[in-house]
């Protein structure tokens, strides 16, 4: 429901006006309108706000206490309604204002100078944060974040655009000197320790539901925050994981320092995709989409197609 003001901005003005002149006349004068038009705005603006705002007994005709109390906020509302008008008529809102872009980790390291480049060009400022994708929802919502890429693109909700930058398989990522089988799970976890990811990440979530579904019991013994940490524990021989393509681009780790293995069974899968409320940010989504899956493809695609061919006919890129 709209809210009602008892007065608009020119009414505001004119008695603002009369208020510091005094006298109907000169201010019909001074604004380009008769007096009578002058004395019916401002008995509109008394009938609305139902109250008197000048004392018309006495010549001049004074304010009344109510008159004064509008008089003094009439100055402040009409400078800002003011300073608002010229700030429009000379901004260049070809560009957007402020931008505030969550997204994964995973990412960030991939395509973080590509989307700094994009952004920079379409708004004024901006803010670039990462953690976990779960939190990157909630703050799309209560919009404290415009844009999140991210493993969680809020399908239950409306009114969200959506665009999918990356579908990727979840991998074995295994120590060098391991050579034992990996068509069995329970097998694998029973001579080496699993390295899990934290549990309150979305991609711990997928994994661990995983697991369950293919009975696989693994201690609970390692926990680590990210990729990087996950991947290092892995090469240094500490367990094996779980893990996607893009992160294990993501922890810097080079390729040849941990064994990479197709994941036993049914694929498991995840996707990154770019979500933004609908029509309040123009092309911009779309376009940084679009700059994203650009630089995948030309430097994580790439490698993973001459490290680790066989991964390609489960890779994607784009919808």
């Amino acid at each position: 429901m709209a809210t009602r003001f008892g007065f608009d901005l020119r009414a505001l003005s004119i008695f603002a006006h009369v208020a510091k002149t005094g006298n109907m006349s000169h201010s019909a004068e001074q604004l380009g309108m008769t007096q009578s038009s002058i004395s019916q705005a401002l008995s509109k603006l008394e009938e609305s706000l139902q109250t008197r705002l000048f004392d018309r007994t006495v010549r001049p005709m004074e304010l009344t206490s109510a008159g004064r109390f509008l008089y003094d906020r009439s100055t402040r509302l009409l400078q800002e309604a003011e300073q608002t008008s010229q700030a429009i008529l000379q901004s260049d809102f070809a560009q957007l204002r402020l931008i505030k872009i969550a997204l994964t980790d995973s990412i960030v390291t991939s395509v973080g100078r590509s989307l700094l480049d994009a952004v920079k060009k379409r708004a004024h400022d901006w803010s670039i944060s990462t953690g976990l994708s779960h939190l990157h929802g909630h703050s799309l919502l209560s919009r404290n974040t415009d844009i999140i890429i991210s493993d969680d693109a809020l399908e239950d909700y409306a009114d969200l655009s959506r665009y999918r930058i990356l579908r990727e398989p979840f991998i074995l990522a295994l120590p060098n000197d391991y050579d034992g089988p990996v068509d069995d799970l329970n097998k694998l976890a029973s001579e080496l320790d699993f390295v899990r990811y934290g549990a309150h990440s979305l991609i711990a979530r997928g994994i661990e539901r995983h697991l369950r579904a293919v009975r696989v019991e693994a201690p609970d013994r390692l926990q680590l925050d990210n990729s990087y940490a996950i991947v290092s524990a892995v090469s240094a021989g500490m367990g094996w994981t779980i893990t996607t393509p893009l992160c294990l681009f993501q922890s810097g780790i080079k390729q040849h320092h941990v064994q990479i293995r197709r994941l036993p069974g049914e694929q498991l899968f995840r996707s990154i995709t770019l979500t933004a409320r609908k029509g309040e940010l123009g092309d911009l989504p779309r376009e940084v989409a679009q700059d994203c899956i650009a630089i995948l493809k030309q430097d994580f695609l790439a490698l993973m197609a001459t490290e680790h061919p066989w991964m390609m006919e489960y890779l994607t890129l784009g919808d």
